[in-house]
């Protein structure tokens, strides 16, 4: 329990951090790794709308009823997985890193996108082969088919790009921003005049 004596200031950050209780230290963290969170989506929207297209040049999903970008999500991690937050396009749950195409069904087109595919045939099933998963690592089977090829999708990587082009300096956006919160707090406890 917080005492509710008035502290100064110009005293370390440190005093200030433990005149608060628990609950209001851990809201002031998560607000802060919510606002880098957005902030590294907002980057993460540019660099997808921004990518080199493919057919006439246009970018990812142009001309498309919903917007592909809503497929970028944040997740701030819970308290019981200590402290974080995650850009992701992987599909989680049943509408986050998905898009509805026109015909009305989910895809995670932005999870494809990111990595690219593998080429693939249609038709009969010839022969089967085991190879390793790229994401796993795990053996999974393959198989080689009779028909056409379908081509695949080239890897767009706009989320690597973002990660190399905001990663300096995210800790101390993210320090600056959780001391903002804790001296809201405190002024809001009245610990700080």
């Amino acid at each position: 329990m917080a005492n509710n004596r008035v502290t100064d200031i110009k005293n370390p950050f440190k005093e200030v951090f433990e005149a608060l209780d628990l609950k209001e230290q851990r809201k002031a963290m998560k607000g802060a790794m919510r606002r880098e969170g957005n902030r590294v989506k907002r980057a993460a929207v540019a660099n997808l709308s921004s990518s080199p297209g493919g057919k006439g040049g246009r970018p990812l999903g142009a001309g498309t009823r919903q917007k592909v970008s809503r497929g970028i999500y944040v997740r701030t991690y819970p308290e019981r997985y200590g402290t974080g937050f995650m850009v992701s396009v992987k599909p989680h749950g049943r509408i986050r890193g998905v898009h509805q195409n026109r015909h009305g069904y989910l895809k995670p087109v932005l999870m494809w996108a990111e990595d690219g595919t593998r080429s693939r045939n249609v038709g009969r099933r010839k022969k089967s082969f085991f190879s390793s998963s790229r994401w796993s690592g795990a053996k999974v089977r393959n198989y080689k088919r009779s028909g056409h090829s379908t081509g695949y999708m080239r890897g767009y990587h706009f989320l690597e790009k973002t990660e190399r082009e905001t990663a300096d300096g995210v800790e101390n956006r993210i320090f600056d921003d959780f001391r903002k919160n804790i001296d809201k707090a405190a002024r809001k406890r009245g610990l700080l005049d």
